[in-house]
């Protein structure tokens, strides 16, 4: 399939539709995933740290990262969601295995894969709703 230079302006009416759709499940699923994350870091999980705030703000600040790129609305931020959503997919796919924690881990997972999704989605449609006009 060829790379397209031009959409109508139906195309162009519905691929920022979309992107106003996408925008705010996106910000639910990483709003999510930070809660997730964190109920688990701070409430759930059994090992006594001396600073669990720390190892929360480590793992929390790429979502962190990740929720500001999509309140910008900017299409690498988007990308970006993409690969920083791969990493908690890992991480969720590891856990899920375990027998312990595998409830993190399924949530974890559903959520990442569900963020990826929605962050690639965004980023095609507003790709596509930047175009120019088609001429005829």
């Amino acid at each position: 399939m060829s790379k397209r230079t031009h959409i109508s302006v139906c195309e162009k009416q519905l691929f920022e539709y979309r992107t106003k759709l996408c925008k705010p499940l996106i910000t639910l699923a990483l709003c999510a995933l930070i809660s997730v994350i964190s109920l688990w870091h701070l409430v759930l999980n059994q090992l006594t740290l001396q600073h669990p705030l720390l190892l929360l703000g480590v793992v929390i600040l790429p979502l962190l990262l990740a929720l500001w790129a999509n309140l910008n609305g900017s299409y690498k931020g988007a990308i970006g969601v993409c690969f920083i959503s791969l990493f908690y997919f890992t991480a969720g796919v590891t856990h899920w295995f375990h027998p312990h924690l595998w409830p993190i881990g399924m949530s974890e997972t559903l959520l990442s894969a569900c963020l990826f999704t929605l962050a690639l989605l965004y980023a095609r449609w507003l790709a596509l709703s930047h175009l120019p006009y088609d001429a005829a």
